[in-house]
């Protein structure tokens, strides 16, 4: 209709029924695969939205190479895909956007309502960070606590200065608190409490200590909701490269030393650039490998069953769990009786051949596209395989091939991949990426083989590692 300008839209209506059928198909099996269905509305979030772009375009995408197949896409004018995902993509996103909106002021409407009921003192608190933690703390507040009052959020950033997180301001820096106080005495607010939804470890030194000396020097009290929820309670784990790792929940979380830090950041508009280049490549292969990844999900629900997709929780950049996702090419690990069976019957032929073409690993491209993966970097370990003396290979997003695996995969030890992978780290630039991209596709097409040299030039660069230098004298 938006494209025939309502004139035609009868005889066009009719041509285009095999279009229509064959995309009502895809869009019913690809959400309810997606778990488009699974969030309320009311609770969506830019993840939930950038989720509904994802699947509109693959849902699209594959109704076009169906319908392309079946009869040419006769009457499928090219505007009309366009038109059609920028339709959906707007009304999904639009209809949750409005659900979330009327559900807080509802909810801002009935805590007005109630505020002189509990007869409870209020108090009034500032906010240190801008993240989610600071988002869901301010969510707490509006739901549990009609009694606090929250005055502003103070950023990191000096750039997000008047802007509004959960409709409360952005007052400044933290290194302006003093200013910002005195600017809110003068509007009659004094604050009582300031709570910091960021971890100690990651804020700035001056920022920390102008937090620590306003506790000794005022009434104001600093509560760090790290420390609250209890998280800051486990034993840190001491590290031979002058950090501390801690271990929470048995997931591995980096505290860097300020020397790591500033390696970065030095080196911040490679990673920066690197980070384009992987969601721009990763939004083209999966768009361009639509139809191998259906046929080859159609090929494991046809040899393992559903689900096609198999998830693992692993740590990526620094240290954070993400879940990776695989098609999958194991059977179930139960028979009929409920006996465990051993991993090498579980694997089909079809699951070897996926594993040796690393097709298996087409479900990652949405990995890279999130930001939890990148195309070239570490190859995310399980948990209990993270050696914590080779922490630094966590300092980067984890990849979908990478330096140890052009260089031996699967048939070299551990000790070996870890050196290969902080090597990787302290050497990373845009040429070695594209070496190893055409190393990928060799040992695609060849097998894994140990490249000798490049373990060894590594183990010669990191040989002041504990366990590097255990594996020298053992030599």
């Amino acid at each position: 209709m938006l494209r025939g300008n309502f004139d035609t839209f009868q005889e066009a209506l009719i041509t285009l029924i095999p279009y229509i059928f064959i995309f009502l198909g895809c869009a019913s099996i690809v959400f309810l695969v997606g778990g488009l269905d699974r969030t309320p509305w009311r609770y969506s979030s830019v993840a939930d939205h950038l989720q509904i772009i994802v699947l509109t375009a693959v849902v699209i995408l594959l109704a076009l190479v169906l319908t392309f197949a079946a009869n040419r896409l006769e009457g499928v004018a090219r505007s009309l895909p366009v038109l059609q995902g920028g339709l959906m993509v707007t009304f999904l996103v639009s209809a949750r956007g409005a659900t979330s909106w009327f559900a807080r002021q509802r909810g801002t409407n009935e805590i007005n309502g109630n505020l002189h009921i509990n007869g409870r003192p209020h108090e009034t608190v500032l906010v240190v960070g801008v993240n989610t933690v600071s988002e869901l703390f301010l969510c707490s507040v509006r739901e549990f606590a009609s009694q606090v009052q929250v005055a502003g959020v103070l950023a990191e950033d000096p750039k997000m200065r008047g802007r509004a997180i959960q409709q409360k301001p952005i007052l400044g820096t933290v290194k302006e608190l003093w200013d910002i106080l005195q600017s809110l005495e003068v509007h009659g607010i004094s604050v009582d409490r300031i709570v910091v939804a960021t971890p100690a470890d990651r804020l700035l030194p001056d920022a920390l200590k102008t937090l620590l000396d306003l506790e000794k020097s005022s009434d104001i009290v600093v509560h760090f909701l790290s420390e609250r929820l209890g998280f800051e309670d486990f034993p840190p784990v001491p590290v031979s490269s002058g950090r501390e790792l801690r271990i929470v929940h048995g997931q591995i979380a980096l505290a860097l030393a300020e020397d790591v830090k500033h390696v970065n950041l030095a080196r911040k508009p490679f990673w920066i650039l690197k980070r384009i280049v992987d969601c721009l490549v990763a939004a083209f292969l999966i768009f361009a490998l639509a139809p191998v990844a259906a046929l080859v999900a159609f090929v494991v629900a046809w040899d393992v069953g559903f689900p096609v997709i198999f998830w693992q929780q692993r740590p990526g950049f620094y240290g954070r769990p993400f879940k990776l996702y695989k098609f999958r090419t194991m059977g179930a690990p139960h028979d009929g009786r409920s006996r465990r069976i051993p991993d090498d019957q579980r694997l089909s032929a079809v699951g070897q051949i996926l594993r040796r073409t690393r097709l298996d690993e087409l479900p990652q491209l949405y990995n890279v596209l999130i930001g939890d993966m990148s195309f070239i970097g570490p190859r995310p370990l399980l948990p209990r395989d993270q050696c914590p003396d080779y922490a630094d290979r966590l300092l980067v997003r984890p990849g979908i091939t990478g330096w140890a695996q052009v260089n031996g995969g699967r048939i070299i030890s551990p000790l070996d991949k870890w050196i290969l992978d902080i090597w990787y780290v302290q050497n990373a630039s845009f040429m070695l990426d594209f070496r190893i991209a055409l190393r990928t596709v060799q040992m695609i097409l060849f097998g894994d083989r140990i490249n000798t040299e490049a373990v060894h030039y590594a183990r010669s660069e990191l040989g002041q590692l504990p366990l590097a230098e255990m594996a020298e004298a053992a030599e």
